[in-house]
């Protein structure tokens, strides 16, 4: 499973968060908005142990409106639902993913900020017939 947050060319560079992982007919992504990764911290457990405790064999549901996290203590599996769309992590991903949410989510507020700095300059090169190399003071997030 990966994470990623970025600027989406093709969805007028609005930031955006990146899900994946593999499925047994191949890769999924689920992409999601700030609006939506809010929503989807609610489905997060707030603790590691909620969602990893060996043993028993047992499945936990975290669920607000459209999405949902459905766990199996036996099989060591996740899914993360978003309407219809999942992807199927392993628990150990969904751990991972727990512990450094806050991470992704700062990353997104960073680009939040950027993204006026982002689109001026988005305008300027593409109106350009040569390169438009960035201001000195300009955000990291433009690359």
């Amino acid at each position: 499973m990966f994470v990623s947050v970025g600027f989406y060319p093709a969805r007028d560079y609005k930031p955006l968060v990146e899900f994946g992982g593999i499925r047994r007919w191949g890769s999924k992504r689920l992409v999601l908005a700030d609006e939506e990764v809010d929503t989807l911290v609610g489905c997060l457990p707030a603790k590691r142990d909620s969602i990893c405790v060996g043993g028993e064999s047992v499945t936990i549901k975290y669920e607000i409106g459209n999405y949902r996290i459905h766990t199996k203590r036996r099989r060591g599996s996740a899914r993360l639902f978003i309407c219809t769309e999942y992807i199927s992590p392993t628990q150990l991903d969904m751990d991972y993913l727990v512990r450094v949410f806050n991470v992704v989510q700062q990353q997104l507020r960073d680009y939040l900020i950027a993204l006026p700095e982002v689109l001026s300059y988005v305008t300027s090169f593409l109106t350009s017939l040569s390169y438009i190399e960035p201001m000195p003071n300009a955000s990291k997030n433009i690359d």
